[in-house]
């Protein structure tokens, strides 16, 4: 025989596995793929950035991102025009690399994934009336 509590915690554990299975079939995959493309650049610009160290001019690789990631990549903007870049190079440099490296990965990341649900969407609601359309027409 089972206890309230059990009883209790039977029924949540249930309740969160049924609320996961269900985000996940929520889950874009429009969404993801266009979080995982901003992710992969933003990691080739990391890798840009850190063998380009030496040349002085490391933090020109970000500027992509403010056209990428507009309009949101405005809140970059403050830090990395108030600071010069550090002398020591970008990973001694809060303003110019880490910031942008936060920013960008985490902003500029939702943000994408949200553009691509949305285009998903989109396109599913178009496919789903074009095959209306169509069936109509039989």
């Amino acid at each position: 025989m089972r206890g309230p509590l059990q009883l209790r915690c039977s029924i949540v554990r249930a309740y969160l596995l049924a609320s996961m299975s269900a985000s996940l079939r929520r889950l874009s995959i429009a969404g993801a793929a266009a979080a995982t493309a901003h992710l992969l650049l933003l990691a080739w610009t990391v890798v840009q950035t850190l063998h380009a160290q030496d040349g002085g001019q490391w933090q020109e690789y970000w500027i992509k991102f403010l056209a990428l990631d507009f309009p949101l990549s405005l809140g970059v903007v403050p830090l990395a025009w108030l600071f010069p870049a550090a002398s020591g190079g970008p990973l001694h440099d809060l303003a110019n690399f880490w910031w942008p490296l936060a920013y960008h990965g985490t902003i500029g990341t939702l943000w994408w994934y949200a553009v691509g649900a949305y285009i998903g969407r989109r396109m599913a609601s178009w496919r789903t009336r074009s095959e209306s359309d169509d069936g109509a027409e039989h």
